[in-house]
């Protein structure tokens, strides 16, 4: 490792993690709202991603990682593609609410949360890893292999 990467190095460990954000989600199914509670994560250690875990009934949590832009691009517009697509519903409380689509066309889980509270988090995710600084968090050199590991 060269000279230069080691205090970046040990930045990144020194960072504290952003605090997750507990909330309750809705489902909505068939016209129905069901309350399901949701723990959103950061960690500054893998700064391009968002964790999100659902509680569902009996226990059982599904987790959904994905970009931590695109969760934020869908508190303002219609976002992403495939299996997550986001967009702000302008009704639902202060700020309205941003719904979720998870899952392939046919297999998907529309899930609503509080705007104001999602911006909120993700402002203290950007405070803790600067938009653009997030790839001199990463330790390159020891990725490097996985990337190119055959699997």
């Amino acid at each position: 490792m060269s000279e230069p990467n080691r205090p970046e190095t040990a930045e990144r460990r020194l960072t504290p993690p952003v605090r997750s954000w507990h909330t309750t989600a809705r489902q909505v199914q068939g016209g129905v709202d069901l309350s399901v509670p949701a723990t959103f994560d950061y960690d500054p250690d893998d700064p391009w991603a968002v964790r999100i875990g659902f509680r569902l009934p009996l226990g059982r949590v599904v987790v959904w990682t994905f970009s931590r832009d695109l969760l934020r691009s869908g508190t303002r517009v219609l976002s992403g593609e495939g299996d997550v697509r986001l967009w702000p519903l302008r009704r639902g409380g202060r700020e309205g609410r941003v719904r979720m689509r998870l899952g392939a066309a046919g297999a998907f889980a529309l899930v609503d949360v509080d705007r104001a509270g999602l911006r909120d988090w993700l402002s203290e995710t950007y405070a803790a890893v600067p938009e653009g600084s997030e790839a001199a968090r990463i330790d390159w050199e020891s990725e490097t292999p996985h990337l190119f590991a055959r699997r």
